[in-house]
């Protein structure tokens, strides 16, 4: 047998009756034979594509209209949980369906191709269900709903997180208040304001108004409203933290 008979005979070993075979899915295959590798593959052919024409791997391709792929993104969200490209690639194995290449080849993106099967938009409102029926939830089961209490009620019970509440909805905040949930009131005193702003210091490289902004999204801390409250202003707080740490 010739080297490249013998390579022919490797790639339609990986291939497996596929009419489709990359460079690293033979490459995984290969590892553990003694077969030629990719390297001296495209040695031998000059590329990988001549080589799988010269072994009759991908001469005949389904041509999937956008109708048939998003028939079957449908079908496959369906059945898979979760429902992602990688989920959906081995589902498309072993139904024989559209495969991701031609997913984006009719789409030219696997998000596009959601979006117009409408899966985006029903993502986008299962994750706003679930996201409603836990804060209510929550809310019966705990005594005051902040994020720090929701945290720690929703481990283990694969609820959304308080990121992706503060995501959804722009802070946790907003959320409690666009659902309907009384907020939980706290009084803060002047102490644990500057626990805070130690805090929001060490984690931000600048503290500024809007570095503070984006280090409360999603937690239980003073707003800049209860800040400037107690401190007469924005300034005098962040003199005040200055101080106590100087000193």
């Amino acid at each position: 047998m010739s080297d490249m008979e013998e390579a022919i005979e490797a790639l339609r070993l990986a291939a497996n009756g596929k009419n489709e075979l990359t460079a690293n899915t033979y490459f995984r295959w290969q590892l553990n034979t003694q077969y030629p590798t990719v390297a001296e593959i495209l040695m031998l052919f000059g590329s990988w594509q001549i080589a799988l024409e010269r072994a009759e791997i991908g001469q005949i391709r389904v041509v999937y209209t956008k109708s048939d792929i998003i028939e079957a993104l449908r079908a496959a969200k369906a059945e898979l949980e979760p429902f992602t490209s990688a989920t959906y690639r081995e589902w498309a194995q072993r139904h024989q369906a559209p495969s991701l290449t031609d997913i984006v080849h009719q789409f030219n993106s696997w998000q596009q191709a959601l979006s117009e099967a409408d899966i985006l938009k029903e993502r986008v409102q299962e994750m706003e269900r679930r996201i409603i029926e836990s804060l209510l939830e929550a809310q019966e089961a705990l005594p005051a709903l902040t994020s720090q209490a929701y945290t720690k009620w929703a481990v283990g019970k694969n609820r959304p997180t308080v990121a992706t509440i503060a995501r959804r909805y722009g802070s946790w905040t907003n959320a409690l208040e666009i659902i309907g949930i009384e907020l939980p009131r706290k009084r803060w005193t002047e102490e644990e304001v500057l626990l805070v702003l130690a805090r929001a210091r060490h984690e931000t490289e600048h503290l500024t108004i809007a570095s503070y902004q984006r280090f409360s999204e999603g937690q239980d801390v003073p707003s800049i409203g209860v800040i400037t409250s107690l401190f007469g202003s924005w300034s005098n707080a962040i003199m005040v933290l200055m101080n106590q740490q100087d000193s």
